[in-house]
């Protein structure tokens, strides 16, 4: 996409391809409708409870679960997403940087949701890659937002929400599940950070002519992947519910066009 793209980011154009506490996760048989997606805000407190239910994407699983967020640990993040980004707003290809510091400085203000999907995968004996799906299913469900770096109005958004003036164009994993508005790169820190923490072996990757950005994730699977010392790592989309590891969108099935912007290694 050149010059312009790698101003305004990998938040443009990606959908066009396709201080909490936890609560408590529970297993519900499918279709028993025992929890549905619910968002409170307190104007007083400025806490938001969300509650949430998503299915795996390989069974008949649905999980629901309730968190709170608090507005003062969400300023809290953008002050310290802003800074961060300010330092690599000059940079031609700041993503790895970038990427790498969202991630790291989110950890611990988001360990309580990284605690209760691993204290949900041990209550349900999942295996490994379930519950990398479980992280995985849990993002692909809440609905896609834009994060622009400029003017909303100035870009076809497609009548999907929007988030403008953000530098960068990217939230920080807290800013997310605050607000649960993300885009695609947004989306890929959130699930990198958890996923690192649960000792998984991710990376995202970024293609400059698809404006794309989502993960990858060496776990014994089959289907499209990228490799990387050796190793298969698949593809995961994580914009919209469905998708499974190892699936490339038609529309951004072109393995060449992909590289490596944020792994251990780099």
């Amino acid at each position: 996409m050149g010059k312009i793209f790698k101003i305004l980011g990998y938040s443009v154009l990606c959908y066009l391809v396709l201080g909490g506490l936890i609560g408590v996760f529970k297993r519900l048989g499918a279709g028993r409708g025992q929890c549905s997606d619910q968002l409170v805000v307190s104007d007083l407190t400025g806490e938001h409870n969300h509650q949430r239910n998503w299915e795996l994407n390989s069974s008949d699983w649905s999980f629901c679960t309730s968190f709170d967020t608090q507005d003062i640990n969400y300023l809290s993040a953008a002050e310290s997403r802003n800074n961060i980004s300010q330092t690599y707003r000059g940079n031609r290809y700041p993503w790895t940087d970038l990427y790498r510091d969202l991630a790291a400085s989110s950890k611990s203000s988001i360990r309580f949701l990284t605690d209760s999907l691993k204290n949900i995968g041990t209550m349900e004996n999942l295996d490994r890659s379930k519950l990398a799906e479980l992280v995985v299913t849990f993002v692909q469900d809440i609905p896609y937002s834009y994060v622009l770096p400029g003017d909303c109005e100035s870009y076809k958004t497609n009548g999907k929400p929007c988030v403008g003036d953000v530098t960068l164009g990217i939230y920080s994993p807290y800013e997310f599940i605050h607000t649960l508005n993300g885009d695609c790169d947004t989306r890929s820190v959130l699930i990198y950070a958890i996923l690192q923490e649960l000792a998984f072996d991710p990376m995202i990757l970024i293609s400059d002519e698809y404006a794309h950005a989502m993960i990858a994730l060496n776990i014994p699977t089959s289907g499209d992947y990228i490799l990387s010392g050796g190793e298969k790592y698949y593809f995961w989309e994580t914009t919209a519910k469905g998708w499974p590891v190892g699936m490339l969108p038609p529309t951004t099935g072109n393995k060449d066009y992909w590289k490596i912007a944020l792994h251990d290694e780099l």
